[in-house]
């Protein structure tokens, strides 16, 4: 074995548990819900797209 590969050790659960817990609370949350949107989402009114969705299904 190399110096190195003796240097390195593997995480065990918890501690990726904690890595992980860590990097999602820092995330904007909007990435965090998975629906991120660079271009800072809508200002759309949604009763507009619901009407029109349901238009759509009446058709």
């Amino acid at each position: 074995m190399t110096r190195l590969e003796l240097a390195m050790t593997t995480p065990d659960h918890d501690d990726l548990q904690a890595r992980a817990k860590d990097y999602v609370e820092h995330l904007p949350a909007e990435t965090a819900l998975g629906n991120a949107d660079p271009a800072g989402g809508s200002t759309d009114d949604p009763e507009l797209y619901d009407e029109n969705a349901e238009g759509r299904k009446q058709q």
